[in-house]
Parts: structure tokens; C-alpha cells; sequence
């Protein structure tokens, strides 16, 4: 069995959504949030965020949430 990967906030990661499967748990995304499995989504990490970036990312959630 392959090692589970730990996700951490800030991190860019690609997922498999084909074929796109029932209810499962949660990983946002601004603009189209789903509820992923990543244990299961083949989940690939592609880099981290600046820290600049991620105050934006701050804000356009509370945007999209009215936080």
C-alpha cells in the first residue's frame, strides 16, 4: 500500500476527477469547490503557493462564503 500524502494549506496538487464519484472529503478550490477523496484521486503535488498569494486566496474565500 503507497504512503499516504499529507497535505498542508498553501499546496498546488493535481487530482483525478474521472469519473467523478459520490460524496467524500474536502479540499477547496476558490472558484469550483468539491468534496474530493485524495486517497483515492491519484493526488499529485506540483508546488506551494507564496504566501502573498495565499492572503488573496484568504480573501476570495470569505468572498465566496460571505465569511
Amino acid at each position: 500500500m503507497a504512503e499516504a500524502i499529507k497535505l498542508k494549506r498553501g499546496l498546488i496538487i493535481e487530482v483525478n476527477l474521472d469519473p467523478t464519484k459520490g460524496s467524500e472529503t474536502s479540499i477547496a478550490d476558490c472558484l469550483q469547490t468539491r468534496p474530493i477523496d485524495y486517497g483515492s484521486r491519484g493526488v499529485d503535488i506540483r508546488g506551494e503557493l507564496e504566501p502573498e498569494v495565499m492572503i488573496k486566496i484568504d480573501l476570495a474565500l470569505r468572498i465566496v462564503f460571505a465569511l
